[in-house]
């Protein structure tokens, strides 16, 4: 483009910013703006924790599991995970609440400060209808191929089985979830907790 032609196109430029007109002498109007509209759902508020208490099916003694056994303590925490009693619970998290003895910090405190947000469902609610509770077998499940455990880390594999059980007789399908957990300690001093699980 030449000098003149690069000044020409300046100027008409110019003249659409200050007279407000467009290129073809019409005036200029603003494209519409779209109504706004909220970029986020309301958040629901969180359900009221249970009341508290020992589950009809009792608990694991923490205070005898062997810390330094990674086993031990992820079959513990495990079992509490899954150890619920609707008589008690008003959704499955206050479970995994009283399981945070096994917890590493980090896990225990997401833990205490999450709350459900919705109800727990069909099958928690055929369960309370019944004031229904678990009981929990935990197993430990081996398989070749899996991460190597170090002095501080352990993997590993566990099938939990939880049967509920009705104060009325009534007896429900047991849940079978597969456990994937990692299991943490900060020294070989210290005892392993349960850091992280996936179900698999």
């Amino acid at each position: 483009m030449t000098s003149s032609l690069k000044r020409t196109a300046a100027a008409a430029l110019l003249a659409v910013l200050v007279t407000g007109c467009s290129l073809d002498g019409g005036p200029l109007r603003p494209r519409p703006v779209p109504p706004s509209s909220p970029t986020t759902a309301p958040v629901a508020a969180p359900l009221a924790p249970g009341r508290g208490g020992t589950p009809a099916a009792g608990l694991p003694d923490f205070g005898t599991v062997d810390g330094g056994d990674p086993a031990a303590v992820a079959k513990a925490a495990l079992t509490a995970m899954w150890t619920v009693d609707t008589d008690i619970d008003a959704s499955p998290m206050d479970a995994e609440k009283r399981a945070a003895p096994m917890f590493t910090a980090r896990r225990a405190d997401g833990a205490a400060s999450m709350s459900p947000r919705a109800q727990p469902g069909n099958t928690w609610n055929t369960w309370a209808s019944h004031h229904a509770f678990t009981t929990v077998r935990a197993q430990q499940s081996h398989e070749d191929g899996g991460p190597t455990d170090g002095p501080t880390t352990a993997y590993q594999r566990w099938v939990v089985t939880a049967t509920p059980t009705g104060r009325d007789g009534w007896t429900g399908p047991p849940e079978v979830h597969v456990a994937l957990v990692v299991l943490l300690r900060d020294d070989t001093a210290r005892p392993w907790r349960l850091d992280t699980l996936n179900l698999g």
